[in-house]
């Protein structure tokens, strides 16, 4: 987003300098000159962000990722940044952005940052400028490479996994394969084509498992669910014997209460990558930079990745799984249509 300023090394450009050297001699208040120097803010004005952070005292989080991580990141926030209330809301599958572009479309108050696996339509944002530059003081410290259009900080990289109930499975399940075998047949979850992560899974199962893979495992008559918590949910209550597809962190906590589940990490493994966003038309927009630099942060990534459910771009995270061990698919290979053009075809397969 082209925000009309920009910093170098030797600090602020002219333009912003008079910029703000106006906006101070109008009289601007505390929270007013952080509002309005928010998407170029340098490190010495962060101050001036957090305090108006502060008084703005909330923000709202839209985001896809399971509810065990989310309430870790709700609670160290709490800690990190007591006068500033975190509202998590958990969206899944393509209802999310959804919900953005129609608060977008209407000026409708909403979410302030968005945490979700779709980076085309980030992307797409950021050309339109509807997403603010981090502007915080872990932005300095992130990782190139994971940070896309100079805008969408990756946060997580996370793999794929399948799960199986241990009373049910009469052997081990190793391998996408096993979810073939009598036992689960009638008993065997998946999820729904509702993402674009998820039309890359089912395409990359088509390719590592042998074209035919997706016609056999629809004749095990799999039931459908609409993500990776209820597929964990539903093998853990013995609903299913195994599942496809969920991920690691809601898998992880069924087996922490003592359910009766198996964690398979398959060999190979597709990756998706959780990108963020600040929204543009946020009301709070400082609060915003807040919890996006949070994120970003040490300590917000220890929070997210201790548990090694998933991978942190940042090193030496304490716990975080190998963010090189990770095949991350690639949505560039992908365009508006995709969910909708493959949805047809999966709707053909496991319809029979």
């Amino acid at each position: 987003m082209n925000t009309g300023a920009e910093w170098n090394v030797n600090g602020l450009r002219s333009s912003a300098i008079v910029g703000l050297f106006m906006a101070l001699l109008a009289g601007l208040s505390g929270a007013a000159f952080a509002q309005a120097t928010a998407r170029t803010a340098p490190e010495s004005s962060w101050p001036a962000v957090l305090d108006a952070a502060r008084k703005e005292g909330s923000v709202t989080l839209y985001t896809q990722i399971v509810p065990s991580i989310n309430d870790r990141i709700k609670a160290d926030f709490a800690k990190a940044y007591p006068g500033i209330t975190l509202e998590v809301v958990r969206i899944t599958g393509n209802s999310i952005l959804t919900k953005l572009d129609q608060e977008r479309q209407s000026g409708s108050d909403g979410g302030d940052v968005a945490i979700t696996v779709e980076l085309l339509w980030l992307e797409d944002r950021v050309k339109e400028g509807n997403l603010r530059k981090p502007v915080g003081p872990s932005r300095q410290a992130w990782p190139g490479r994971y940070l896309l259009s100079d805008t969408i900080p990756v946060l997580s990289l996370e793999p794929l996994v399948m799960a199986y109930n241990t009373s049910i499975a009469k052997s081990p399940v190793t391998g996408y394969q096993d979810l073939l075998r009598p036992e689960f047949k009638g008993r065997l979850g998946t999820t729904g084509v509702q993402a674009l992560s998820i039309v890359a899974w089912y395409e990359w199962l088509e390719k590592t498992q042998g074209g035919d893979f997706l016609a056999k495992m629809a004749s095990q008559g799999p039931r459908v669910y609409t993500g990776a918590v209820p597929n964990a949910q539903a093998v853990a209550s013995g609903e299913i014997g195994a599942t496809a597809f969920s991920v690691p962190a809601a898998v992880m906590q069924l087996i922490e209460t003592g359910a009766p589940v198996k964690l398979v990490i398959p060999n190979p493994a597709l990756g998706i990558r959780w990108g963020a966003g600040i929204i543009a038309s946020s009301r709070r927009p400082n609060a915003s930079q807040v919890l996006m630099d949070y994120l970003m942060s040490p300590r917000g990534q220890t929070a997210w990745h201790s548990r090694g459910e998933s991978a942190s771009p940042l090193p030496k995270i304490p716990g975080s799984a190998d963010v090189n061990s990770i095949q991350a698919f690639d949505p560039s290979v992908y365009n508006a249509n995709s969910i909708a053009d493959y949805k047809k075809k999966w709707d053909v397969i496991f319809s029979k």
